[in-house]
């Protein structure tokens, strides 16, 4: 069987192969013209006529007048596909399929930074199966369920290989049991006598992947494993807010920057928090009392005595004259470390560790 008929595509889908009497498919080409090609219709089994004589039309197969069958030519593209695509396995000493292949962050599925982001890469990974197989069959099968396959790719060396199958598609796609079923299986949905020499001359490439200019065709790859959480290189800027406690009793909380990979504890830190936002606005008045809540380090921001001023800008302990601490004095925070009438606001520390901080955060600790 030759292939010059499949660079003849037809914009009226005409029927260029046919069976013959010995049930193979045979091309309008090859056997003897008009009532004498002694072939059928590959969806009806009537007698065909063969017009193979002309030179200005596609050479094509007829049904008589009076028994035209609109199933004529997907049953011709399946069987086709069928039988070129066995024959060019069997025949070649490498057969290729190429699918897409993504590759996920180990910390995909836990990190808080990043959750709505997509962390991988994308590749495009190739097989020469004829290192792995070296049979192919018809209408096998499978294995598990109550269907069977256009075709079973197999190793007959090593059974305990898991098959590949394939179905080929023109109308009718394959039921979601059978795709889903745990199987290789491959989908591979047909228009054209092209698309079947694509395939028996290039092998099976899937839909998205990269094929040197080659028409584009409709291929679904299932059951093959196609995504790791193995990728170790990839990262992502984040930003989030930093709240820090060190151990004189200061803190800090400030926006924040860095690559996902480098997320560290800051020197000389006893305690941080990384919120995951980008808006620092009320973070601090929550993060300084879990802080203390796990520490209990004073803090005269946490005291009761550290009051607004009348133009509630600035903050003032109004315990300045009892401290001898200069109205005006820039607040050092630490100092209540030391100060005796150091009083924790309970009923603020009760109400917001009630609410929490309503955000997802990391802890970095020691």
């Amino acid at each position: 069987m030759d292939n010059k008929s499949l660079f003849q595509n037809s914009p009226d889908n005409r029927l260029t192969y046919a069976i013959d009497s010995e049930g193979k498919i045979v091309s309008v080409d090859d056997v003897l013209p008009g009532n004498e090609c002694g072939c059928f219709c590959p969806a009806c089994k009537a007698p065909l006529i063969a017009k193979n004589q002309g030179l200005k039309r596609v050479h094509h197969f007829a049904h008589y007048k009076g028994t035209e069958c609109k199933h004529a030519f997907e049953s011709m593209l399946h069987i086709l596909a069928k039988e070129k695509v066995r024959e060019a396995f069997l025949s070649k000493s490498e057969f290729w399929i190429k699918f897409k292949y993504r590759s996920f962050c180990p910390d995909s599925d836990t990190c808080k930074f990043l959750k709505d982001r997509n962390c991988y890469s994308d590749q495009e990974r190739e097989f020469d199966i004829k290192q792995y197989y070296d049979s192919c069959e018809q209408e096998i099968a499978y294995d598990g369920i109550n269907r069977r396959s256009d075709l079973k790719i197999f190793s007959s060396k090593n059974p305990q290989t898991p098959p590949i199958y394939l179905e080929f598609c023109v109308t009718h796609e394959s039921d979601s049991e059978k795709l889903h079923s745990g199987n290789k299986i491959i989908e591979i949905k047909l228009t054209s006598e092209r698309d079947v020499l694509q395939l028996a001359d290039y092998g099976i490439i899937e839909s998205g992947c990269y094929n040197s200019g080659k028409n584009i065709l409709d291929i679904s790859f299932y059951g093959f494993k196609n995504q790791d959480y193995s990728n170790n290189l990839i990262s992502n800027n984040i930003e989030f807010v930093r709240f820090i406690l060190y151990e004189s009793g200061k803190m800090r909380c400030f926006q924040d920057s860095c690559d996902c990979r480098c997320l560290v504890k800051s020197a000389n830190s006893l305690f941080e928090v990384c919120i995951h936002t980008s808006v620092s606005f009320g973070i601090y008045d929550k993060a300084k009392y879990i802080a203390f809540q796990k520490f209990g380090i004073p803090n005269c921001t946490l005291c009761k005595n550290l009051v607004n001023l009348y133009n509630r800008e600035n903050k003032i302990c109004r315990l300045y004259k009892i401290l001898q601490i200069p109205k005006n004095e820039s607040l050092d925070t630490s100092r209540a470390k030391k100060c005796s009438y150091f009083k924790i606001d309970k009923e603020e520390q009760n109400l917001i560790l009630g609410e929490g901080l309503n955000v997802e955060y990391t802890t970095l600790t020691p």
